[in-house]
């Protein structure tokens, strides 16, 4: 199974067996919702969980997991990964694009300079920015709008950055 993280267990709530959430994916209430199955990514093994009640919560999602009726239940999932399996995603539109596809692609200018390797995106409450890591290991954010982003091309793993002055 090919895995995209989907969110990160970041600590538990109650003595219920919640679980806080910090989510990391633009379907939130797709993922997130009651019934839905996910992968805890463990260190010795991932687990298959379904989700049996979800809420937000100061910015975060508390999540309690099917079976899980007291906080010993979960204590071991605290810093773990979930994920959910890349084959069961929907597909989308043309010209849109999962995060995961993104991270890792080269970024070039028009004229196929290199700029630096894209290390994530990152959602913001104006727009997604790409997380850039430049040739000098320094990082920088580019708003991912089509203003910037020229085209994506996935098979050559490149994404093509027509940025203004200043914005490196």
């Amino acid at each position: 199974m090919k895995k995209m993280i989907i969110g990160k267990i970041v600590n538990t709530f109650g003595i219920r067996g919640e679980l806080k959430v910090v989510p990391d994916t633009d379907f939130v209430e797709e993922r997130f919702a009651p019934g839905q199955t996910l992968t805890v990514c463990l260190p010795e093994g991932d687990q298959e969980v379904t989700i049996a009640e979800v809420k937000e919560h100061k910015g975060l999602l508390l999540v309690l997991l099917e079976g899980v009726t007291n906080i010993n239940q979960v204590e071991r999932y605290k810093g773990c990964e979930l994920a959910v399996d890349q084959e069961a995603l929907p597909p989308l539109a043309e010209g849109e694009y999962y995060f995961f596809q993104l991270k890792g692609l080269k970024a070039i200018d028009p004229q196929g300079n290199e700029l630096g390797t894209v290390v994530r995106m990152e959602a913001s409450a104006a727009q997604n920015l790409i997380r850039l890591k430049k040739p000098d290991g320094k990082q920088a954010l580019i708003p991912y709008i089509d203003v910037f982003v020229k085209q994506v091309d996935l098979q050559a793993k490149t994404i093509t950055l027509d940025l203004i002055e200043g914005l490196l």
